[in-house]
């Protein structure tokens, strides 16, 4: 019997309004994700907004997600292990991955999948001041998107960017280990246009070293 391969789903990005599986850039990335973790990665395809706001873009990755964890593709079912079963995406699709990490813990229960763990590069959560590193801009461009990805959303208190997200994480009952890794003087999802670069070889070998691992969250 053929060794059977870890399986991560993976959401790309692109402010909910962009981006697809098929795109040039996301099906390099994915493939070289693959191809370094000897893994077999779920690309997930969602609805973008403005013709189709929030949740859908939620709830199309939460029925891919459940869809390739149930192992209904043949090829899923025969070379997939689905006992070591992760999560990964960038930007918008990083903050994806949160939703289906919260869904499955919610709704799971013994007889769900079990997630492995999960990687979210660069997640793109949104606040109203800007914070260190960010471009004074960045809050009025974000709420401009946000206004095509989800119409009438209000905000609320809490602001999990830069380090909260992982804080928070850390700080809560949940009995993983989260990890953080800084990516100095880069721009938010550099890896995907500049995959040959220093610090793209450097966080993709961290990727690798966590599925090889995974037994931790990383925010990457």
């Amino acid at each position: 019997m053929s060794k059977k391969l870890p399986v991560v789903v993976y959401i790309h990005g692109g402010a909910f309004i962009i981006g697809s599986a098929g795109d040039p850039t996301y099906h390099c990335y994915v493939n070289s994700l693959a191809a370094a973790t000897g893994a077999l990665v779920v690309s997930v395809d969602y609805r973008l907004a403005p013709e189709h706001p929030l949740p859908a873009a939620y709830d199309d990755s939460w029925a891919a997600f459940q869809w390739a964890a149930s192992a209904q593709d043949a090829w899923i079912a025969q070379h997939g292990d689905l006992a070591r079963l992760f999560l990964s995406g960038d930007s918008a699709g990083a903050n994806i991955v949160h939703d289906v990490l919260v869904r499955a813990a919610s709704s799971g229960g013994s007889d769900g999948p079990r997630i492995e763990g999960a990687v979210l590069c660069h997640p793109w959560f949104a606040g109203n001041q800007p914070i260190e590193g960010e471009p004074a801009g960045g809050p009025a461009a974000s709420a401009g998107l946000w206004m095509y990805a989800c119409p009438g959303a209000v905000g609320g208190a809490d602001d999990p960017r830069d380090r909260a997200y992982f804080e928070a994480v850390a700080a809560s009952a949940w009995p993983g280990t989260v990890e953080w890794l800084e990516s100095d003087g880069e721009e938010h999802v550099f890896f995907l246009g500049k995959p040959e670069c220093e610090n793209a070889r450097r966080l993709m070998d961290r990727v690798v070293a966590f599925i090889a691992g995974g037994t931790e969250l990383g925010r990457l």
